[in-house]
């Protein structure tokens, strides 16, 4: 467990893992070429589509199926860690107490890893309609691990972070 200690610590041990990160996938990445990255770049822009579509939808099981099921997932939440079962509970919780989800993600940008890793950013702008009316409206970044295991490719890990929007641009 990663406890945090301070801010100059944080950036020290992000930065570290981002070498290793690097290290690790630079082999791999390097046996791949320009048409292969491509191809994974569409697929995960495919999944992103899928993912907002489940969301907008409000087909919560859709939502959830996008995510690895595994013991290693885990996903920042406004800074919570949640795991796979707390994350599930969480939409499916929510999910049946709303009328709507407009807006969605943008400037998505895709780094392409390895073969079966890709790494996904985007910001987001959102108005939240829940079954009495009532709107919220937020925006926010996030950050999404994609792996390739089984066939398909989900989400290993996620970090999302929500802040109130005025709805000005």
């Amino acid at each position: 467990m990663v406890r945090r200690i301070g801010k100059s610590l944080d950036v020290t041990v992000l930065a570290l893992f981002m070498s290793w990160l690097a290290m690790g996938c630079a082999a791999d990445k390097a046996d791949m070429n320009e048409s292969q990255r491509a191809q994974i770049r569409d697929s995960i822009e495919r999944r992103m589509q899928s993912f907002e579509a489940a969301e907008r939808a409000l087909d919560g099981e859709a939502l959830i199926g996008h995510f690895a099921e595994s013991p290693d997932f885990y996903l920042y939440n406004d800074g919570e860690r949640l795991d796979r079962d707390a994350m599930a509970a969480g939409v499916r919780a929510a999910f049946p107490g709303l009328r709507s989800i407009e807006g969605g993600f943008s400037e998505l940008q895709v780094v392409v890893l390895a073969p079966d890793a890709a790494l996904a950013t985007a910001v987001f702008r959102e108005l939240i309609t829940d079954r009495a009316g009532n709107t919220a409206r937020q925006r926010g970044a996030a950050t999404w691990l994609w792996k390739h295991e089984g066939g398909e490719w989900r989400i290993a890990y996620g970090h999302v972070d929500h802040y109130p929007d005025s709805g000005a641009k």
